[in-house]
């Protein structure tokens, strides 16, 4: 009894810090994310790709968009160019053939943007970004964010993506 009391002390900060996340779907693009605890709904976009969340000085923005020209890469490649002509300096670059993650700083902020294909030529982003000082509080909720951002169930030509969201 006194292994089981233990394991269940140390397991209950972690099934605690699970708490809170919050499911987003998104009709119009066929996607979802789950928005981490703090954030609260800033604003939704009027035509329905996205929304924007906020946590103090820390902004997540999470939205879909048909790509109007190239492909996945192309529109992961212009993401890149587009943060190293505004000053970013991207210490991570990840990429693969369905999903990207690009972060990092530019002053004492922070960004992390998470690109995956979705069906239909469309692709769903999030951006994370926050102050330096917010990075003990905001960065542990990255990973699980960045598992989150998936195409919808049925989506059959995005899979190799990200999971499906069920």
């Amino acid at each position: 009894m006194r292994r089981f009391l233990a394991l269940f002390l140390l397991l209950l900060p972690a099934a605690a810090v699970a708490e809170g996340w919050e499911p987003y779907a998104n009709a119009r693009f066929g996607f979802a994310a789950e928005i981490p605890p703090g954030f609260a709904l800033a604003r939704e976009a009027g035509n329905g790709d996205g929304a924007t969340f906020a946590n103090g000085a820390a902004t997540l923005a999470v939205w879909a968009h048909v790509l109007a020209a190239g492909d996945f890469e192309d529109e992961v490649a212009a993401r890149r160019a587009t943060y190293r002509q505004e000053g970013w300096d991207l210490a991570y670059d990840r990429q693969t053939a369905g999903w990207a993650s690009l972060s990092g700083t530019r002053g004492d902020r922070i960004v992390y943007h998470r690109i995956v294909a979705l069906c239909a030529d469309a692709v769903a982003s999030f951006v994370l970004e926050y102050p330096e000082a917010m990075k003990a509080e905001v960065s542990p909720v990255v990973g699980r964010l960045a598992k989150s951002l998936r195409p919808a169930e049925g989506c059959a030509d995005a899979q190799g993506a990200a999971p499906a969201a069920r």
